[in-house]
């Protein structure tokens, strides 16, 4: 972890929900192979404030995946420096910074039929309000969905007469 001012450090996770597996499609798998590849993961020294006891805090030595070129964990500060030629380089509009990817990676989800459930766990939030809360807008509308269904089912079904009650 990495904030202004302070020496990067190993943290725990954000959230209970951020501990969870994750689906990893072929397309990452063969990306994540190639970098590994092309830059070796790098074993440095760095805090590790991980164990839930704040006093225990060590330093450790840890193999890191995304380092800068100077071999150091990749701090808040350095991250544009990184982001911004390999975005370009990639064609990505400018201004698209790693919270919109994580937008896209939801509305990709919504937009190809993934449910509220499976987007709420792809993301790792903690209730499926909170994924609704956020992406209701992106669901398209089911309107048509829904007449289609009850007419593919009931669509032959011949027109009954109501019953008539009998007057009083």
């Amino acid at each position: 972890m990495c904030v202004t001012g302070v020496e990067p450090y190993l943290g725990p996770p954000k959230t209970r929900g951020s501990v969870r597996m994750v689906e990893m499609p072929a397309v990452v798998i063969a990306a994540l192979a190639r970098h590994i590849e092309l830059f070796p993961p790098r074993e440095i020294e760095i805090w590790d404030r991980t164990d839930p006891d704040q006093r225990k805090h060590h330093q450790r030595t840890a193999r890191l995946l995304f380092v800068t070129l100077a071999g150091r964990p990749i701090h808040r500060a350095t991250w544009a420096q990184l982001w911004a030629p390999a975005a370009r380089k990639a064609g990505i509009p400018k201004g698209t910074g790693l919270h919109c990817l994580r937008h896209y990676f939801a509305t990709l989800l919504i937009h190809h039929g993934a449910g509220v459930k499976r987007v709420q766990l792809a993301l790792g939030h903690s209730t499926p309000m909170i994924t609704l809360n956020t992406y209701a807008g992106e669901w398209p509308d089911t309107d048509d969905q829904a007449r289609a269904i009850v007419d593919s089912a009931l669509g032959d079904v011949p027109y009954m007469c109501p019953v008539r009650r009998a007057a009083r």
